[in-house]
């Protein structure tokens, strides 16, 4: 990979201070976490993150707090209207992961809910949550949330295939929020955790 521009230097670092420091309490408005999902989009589909981490840090995994969905039996997963496995902090309270069933459950769930410390391209690709007995990842989320509600590139029409499961979410809240706005809030509290976080800060500030 080449390395990052300089113009794209300043802006990544700029975008990812603005997360690390605005997002972690959860004082910030749905409106504002709408707006900023091109933000997350470019760091994070467009790896402009890791070309500039790449180039000031080196060649390293890019390493964040992963909680993700693991489908155990997926013949069952039509039992499941809606989970989430992303934690966020909100105002007043923290949430850890939310599942709606559409029947009584009967011996072993049909997925689990674990945690590690991934690679920030695993992070994205892993399933965060189910839909409708649909698991959606991550990127999935931040590119219809981008452009969708986020006013990039917008198309009110044409969905590709996954994006009607997306769209399902809009009937669920976690918390205070809409679900949908909870996710993006989650994604960009996990990068402000990351210990790899402060260090591309550290470097960039020097």
């Amino acid at each position: 990979m080449d390395p990052a521009p300089s113009g794209l230097i300043e802006v990544v670092r700029d975008d990812v201070r603005y997360l690390a420091t605005r997002w972690p309490s959860g004082d910030v408005g749905d409106d504002e976490i709408r707006r900023s999902s091109t933000v997350l989009r470019r760091l994070f589909t467009y790896r402009d993150l890791i070309k500039v981490w790449l180039t000031v840090v080196g060649k390293r995994d890019y390493i964040v707090p992963s909680s993700y969905i693991r489908v155990r039996d997926v013949k069952r997963l039509h039992e499941v209207d809606f989970s989430t496995s992303s934690t966020a902090q909100n105002v007043g309270m923290k949430i850890f992961s939310v599942t709606v069933y559409n029947k009584i459950q009967d011996g072993p769930a049909p997925f689990s809910i674990e945690s590690e410390d991934a690679p920030i391209k695993r992070y994205f690709n892993q399933p965060a949550c189910i839909i409708a007995g649909t698991p959606i990842t991550r990127d999935e989320i931040v590119q219809f949330v981008a452009s969708k509600l986020g006013g990039a590139h917008y198309d009110e029409g044409r969905q590709k295939p996954r994006e009607h499961s997306v769209s399902a979410m809009n009937q669920y809240m976690i918390g205070n929020r809409p679900a949908l706005i909870h996710e993006m809030l989650s994604c960009g509290q996990v990068l402000a955790a990351s210990a790899a976080t402060k260090e591309l800060l550290g470097a960039l500030d020097r």
